[in-house]
């Protein structure tokens, strides 16, 4: 489980080499649609972003789908939380350096456990596009092809090689707030991953403490 989340997590939300939303310098800008212009342009001046999510996750070969919801939040430079509250709760910290992801107890009595990681273990190349709005850098520009779908709709695909088990990903623009509000990933093995994001919010003052991860009681550490 943990490393599936990682993959999502790395494909969709990590940041730029130089932190999440990290600025692109000038030199490396090149021509993007407007939208993928103005979305950029904001997302480089915030340290933070916060956000409700709905995922639902489609198997191919089980024919299957998973639903979940939780809330998520992000720190420059590369700090993040990805707590699940339903169906089951579990939770995902990086502090930028380590990446936790912990399971509480299912029934009293029980241990809880939690896995970690280093953040290099979990970032890709094309995790520092996707949501850090970083389209123009010349790193994003030799690895991935965008395509314009609609007014608000567009199709990053990644290089081979570059973006884990991730085929292409579609993301929906709020044209209102300039924000990424939906982002569906097709995997190699044709599952599906549909992320929601709600009551999102650019700049907001986030604690140091969300993105570090202390064991609590009765707890054992899994090694994957």
């Amino acid at each position: 489980m943990f490393l599936a989340r990682i993959v999502i997590l790395g494909a969709l939300l990590a940041g730029p080499a130089g932190g999440v939303f990290a600025a692109v310098p000038a030199q490396t800008q090149v021509k993007l649609p407007a939208l993928l212009q103005e979305v950029e342009s904001k997302y480089a001046q915030a340290q933070t972003l916060t956000a409700n999510f709905q995922e639902t996750t489609t198997s191919a070969a089980l024919k299957t789908t998973k639903k979940t919801s939780g809330a998520l939040s992000f720190k420059r430079p590369g700090k993040v939380r990805w707590e699940t509250l339903t169906p089951d709760k579990n939770l995902l910290v990086g502090d930028g350096t380590t990446f936790w992801y912990y399971t509480p107890p299912f029934d009293e009595g029980d241990n809880g456990q939690y896995s970690e990681r280093p953040a290099s273990k979990v970032q890709s190349r094309f995790a520092q596009t996707l949501l850090s709005a970083s389209f123009s850098s010349s790193d994003a520009t030799r690895t991935m092809k965008i395509q314009v779908n609609g007014p608000n709709l567009f199709t990053l695909i990644p290089k081979k090689g570059t973006a884990g088990t991730v085929k292409r990903a579609t993301i929906v623009v709020d044209p209102k707030s300039k924000t990424i509000t939906e982002v569906e990933l097709l995997h190699t093995d044709g599952n599906r991953t549909r992320i929601v994001l709600s009551n999102l919010e650019l700049g907001k003052p986030l604690d140091e403490k969300l993105f570090h991860f202390t064991p609590p009681p009765h707890t054992d550490k899994i090694e994957e």
